[in-house]
C-alpha cells in the first residue's frame, strides 16, 4: 500500500506543484538506522513531499487521534503511520506512546527510518516553532538501546506558498549528527541540548520570514526562454483548462470549505485529486466510448492529465 501511493503521488506531484526540489547536503547512506527531523508547516502534504524524495521507505508519527476507528487504523498503518498521542487528545493516551516508541526503536534496529515532525504542532508560517521534546527522547531511547549507529538527519521544508497553485517546495535534507552514547546524568538538561543542537541544524536552509506574503524559492528563468515556452504551450494549456476546469475547480472550493481556518488545505485539496481525478477520467472515458468510440476515449483518458500539465506549465512561467 505504501509503495502504490508514493508511486501515485510521485505521478500527481508534478501536475500539482510548480517546482519541487530536494537537496542533500550529504551523500546518502541506505540501510542505517535514521531520524528524520523535519519542520511541520502544512499538515499531512510535508509527509508526502518528504516520502516522495526520500530515497528510502519512510515510517511516519501521526497525531493519534486519526487512528480512532479500527479500519482507518488499519489503513494508516498499511501506509506507514504511527500514532503519537498528545496531552491535548486525552491524557489517558499519553500511555500508549510507551508502545509508539517502542515500535520506533524495534524499526530502527531493522535499520529503518522515522519521520518525526519535531515541533510538534502544524502551523502555516515561515519560522520553526519551539521543539517538543520527542524527538530528544527517541534518540535517547535508541542510544539505551544500543543503537549506536543512529542519525539524526534535519529537515527543513520551504514553500513559496501555503494557498496557492501551482507552488515552488525546496526540500533540504540537512546534515546530520549522531546521537550521544552516554548515558545523560540529568534527561532535562540533555533534552534542551539536543533540541538546541537540532534546532541549529533545521533552521539550515530554512527559510524564516514573520509576513504571511508569498515568495519565489528560485529565481525566474530567462526571459526571451520563459517567454517562447510559454507561446509553444499555449493552446494545449487552454485546452487543459478548458477540460479540467470544472474538476479542479470543484475540489478547490471543497477543500477551502473543509479546511477553511485550519492548515489541512493542501493536503485536503491533493489527496482528493490523488484519489479521485483518475477515477474521474477513467469514467469519463468509458462513458465516451459507450457513447462514442474508443479511440476518442483513448485520447480523453490521455489528453486530459496531458493538458493539465501543459496547463500547469503554462501558469508557471
Amino acid at each position: 500500500m505504501y509503495y502504490f501511493f508514493k508511486l501515485a503521488a510521485s505521478v500527481a506531484l508534478p501536475l500539482y506543484t510548480k517546482k519541487t526540489i530536494a537537496r542533500f547536503h550529504e551523500p546518502f547512506v541506505a540501510n542505517q538506522p535514521t531520524i528524520l527531523a523535519s519542520n511541520h508547516p502544512n499538515s499531512f502534504f510535508d509527509a508526502v513531499l518528504i516520502a516522495i524524495h526520500y530515497p528510502q521507505p519512510i515510517y511516519f508519527l501521526a497525531r493519534g487521534d486519526v487512528f480512532k476507528k479500527p479500519l482507518v487504523a488499519k489503513f494508516l498503518k498499511a501506509l506507514h503511520l504511527i500514532p503519537i498521542y498528545r496531552l491535548s487528545e486525552g491524557k489517558e493516551n499519553l500511555s500508549k506512546n510507551d508502545d509508539t516508541f517502542q515500535t520506533c526503536i524495534d524499526l530502527l534496529q531493522q535499520n529503518q527510518t522515522i519521520l518525526i515532525f519535531s515541533e510538534g504542532i502544524c502551523k502555516n508560517e515561515w519560522q520553526l516553532r519551539p521543539l517538543k521534546k520527542g524527538t530528544a527522547r527517541l534518540a535517547l531511547m535508541a542510544a539505551e538501546a544500543g543503537l549506536t549507529n543512529v542519525r539524526i538527519q534535519p529537515t527543513a521544508i520551504n514553500y513559496s506558498s501555503f494557498r496557492k497553485n501551482p507552488k515552488e517546495i525546496e526540500i533540504h535534507f540537512n546534515q546530520s549528527f549522531s546521537i550521544d552514547k552516554k548515558k545523560p546524568e540529568n534527561e532535562a538538561v540533555y533534552f534542551n541540548d539536543f533540541n538546541q543542537k537540532l534546532k541549529i541544524s533545521m533552521t539550515t536552509n530554512l527559510l524564516v520570514k514573520s509576513d504571511t506574503k508569498d515568495i519565489a524559492l528560485f529565481p525566474k528563468q530567462v526571459i526571451l526562454q520563459a517567454k517562447l515556452i510559454k507561446y509553444m504551450v499555449a493552446i494545449p494549456a487552454f485546452v487543459g483548462f478548458l477540460a479540467n476546469y470544472g474538476i479542479y475547480f470543484t475540489v478547490k472550493k471543497i477543500a477551502l470549505r473543509k479546511t477553511k481556518n485550519t492548515v489541512f488545505y493542501d493536503s485536503v485539496l491533493f489527496g482528493i485529486l490523488l484519489l479521485f481525478y483518475p477515477i474521474l477520467v477513467a469514467f469519463l472515458a468509458i462513458i465516451t466510448g459507450v457513447l462514442f468510440n474508443w479511440s476518442a476515449a483513448l485520447i480523453l483518458f490521455i489528453g486530459m492529465p496531458l493538458s493539465a500539465w501543459f496547463y500547469k506549465t503554462y501558469k508557471s512561467l
